[in-house]
Parts: structure tokens; C-alpha cells; sequence
């Protein structure tokens, strides 16, 4: 994903999920075989919440930075 797009492709999404599936998996081993659905879909659902609060957060301008910083001091 280029630093210019607004969005992330579906095709990297599947990409970023199929890169995380096999630790997820092997860290369901560690959880009751009744719950490994549920938690599976859960830590799906927070990856991707996690994925674009990072892509789309962006930091402070330069004044943003000069007057917070000068407040601080």
C-alpha cells in the first residue's frame, strides 16, 4: 500500500489476515476447543480495527508539535 492511498485494498487486507492465520492458530491451541471459533473470529475483527486506526491516524502537523511541545515545557 503506497503512502498516497486513502484506503486499503481488499486484496491487502487478505493478504495481512493470511500472514497473522498461523500464529492465530496456534495460539487457539491454548484455548477450550468450544471457544476457538468465537475468539478466531474476534481476533480477526481486532486485527483489522488495529490495521486501519494505524493507517489512517496521523500525527500532528509541525505547529501541532512546536505548540504542544512548548506547553510541556
Amino acid at each position: 500500500m503506497s503512502v498516497h492511498e486513502d484506503k486499503m485494498t481488499n486484496g491487502e487486507m487478505e493478504e495481512l489476515i493470511e500472514t497473522f492465520t498461523p500464529m492465530i492458530k496456534k495460539k487457539l491451541q491454548n484455548t477450550a476447543y468450544q471457544e476457538r471459533e468465537d475468539l478466531e473470529q474476534e481476533l480477526y475483527i481486532k486485527l483489522i480495527e488495529k490495521v486501519d486506526r494505524l493507517i489512517y491516524q496521523e500525527g500532528p502537523g509541525f505547529w501541532e508539535f512546536i505548540v504542544e511541545y512548548m506547553t510541556k515545557l
